[in-house]
């Protein structure tokens, strides 16, 4: 089932949040309270949502342009939550901004943020070159390609799934140690075929992400 998808400020406001909030505690204050916005947000909460323009500062609820959007807010934080979780959970840094970004974007992918591991990944694959940045780019245009699937938009999945699978395909192995890419091409390949032979939309579900050690 194809979820819905939020205008351009609303979505970058969640994604702001939904990033930060792997690490920072104001952040995922910010998302418990979307996950259940009930009563006033704690001041630490508050601002950081007054800050991504989702409430009033000193307000109390959702501003108006988004409310009804509030069950779709609702899920989204409650997924972001997850996401800080196992991130967490996880604990650790590795040891270049690389590695760090891949570690923070498996836990937003594997609770299907797609459009926040965009994100993620874009930051550093914009300061990368030769091997790395291809593959960074097809790990990413994998991702907004499930991005796609979730909207409803098949063919768009369809030539980014093909072309991010060639740019991992094309690097040598271990070009991004610390996931495992081989396993994502193989789970991936079955989602390839189906959408080549498709002729109508297709419901896919997205492989599990998986961090090397």
């Amino acid at each position: 089932m194809a979820m819905p998808g939020f205008p351009l400020p609303l979505r970058n406001a969640l994604a702001t949040l939904s990033c930060d909030g792997l690490e920072a505690d104001d952040a995922r204050a910010a998302l418990a309270w979307l996950a259940a916005p009930l009563g006033e947000p704690p001041p630490n909460a508050a601002a950081r949502l007054a800050a991504v323009h989702l409430i009033d500062a000193g307000g109390a609820a959702l501003l108006d342009v988004h409310a009804p959007w509030d069950p779709a807010i609702r899920a989204h934080a409650g997924r972001a939550l997850r996401a800080a979780a196992a991130h967490r959970t996880r604990g650790g840094r590795a040891d270049d901004a690389v590695g760090d970004a891949l570690v923070r974007a498996t836990a937003l992918w594997n609770e299907g943020l797609f459009f926040e591991v965009h994100e993620v990944l874009e930051a550093v694959w914009q300061r990368e070159t030769g091997d790395r940045r291809q593959a960074l780019q097809g790990l990413i245009q994998i991702a907004v390609a499930y991005h796609h699937l979730a909207h409803g938009n098949p063919r768009g999945a369809r030539t980014l799934l093909r072309e991010g699978r060639a740019r991992l395909l094309g690097a040598p192995s271990r070009t991004l140690p610390a996931v495992d890419v081989a396993a994502l091409l193989a789970d991936t390949a079955p989602a390839d075929a189906a959408l080549g032979a498709a002729r109508a939309p297709v419901a896919l579900d997205p492989p599990t992400l998986l961090l090397r050690g």
